[in-house]
């Protein structure tokens, strides 16, 4: 379920990484792992029902952020 959670989130065009916690070393690398997961689009489709319309459909600024310029 992680490196799922992880490969559908990181696929996001607005997502630029994700931040994740690990207690043992193999969950490390299997974290890095996700990243070159490429989810089939049946499997997207049932997860994004799965959520009930909670997944983002485009890409939202951050609180105060303008669009055009790189806040860091």
């Amino acid at each position: 379920m992680p490196t799922l959670a992880l490969a559908w989130v990181l696929r996001r065009t607005e997502v630029a990484s994700a931040i994740t916690g690990a207690s043992r070393p193999e969950q490390v690398h299997a974290n890095a792992a996700a990243s070159g997961v490429n989810l089939p689009d049946d499997l997207l489709a049932a997860a994004d029902e799965a959520l009930g319309g909670v997944p983002i459909t485009r890409p939202a600024l951050a609180p105060n952020a303008q669009p055009g310029i790189k806040h860091r």
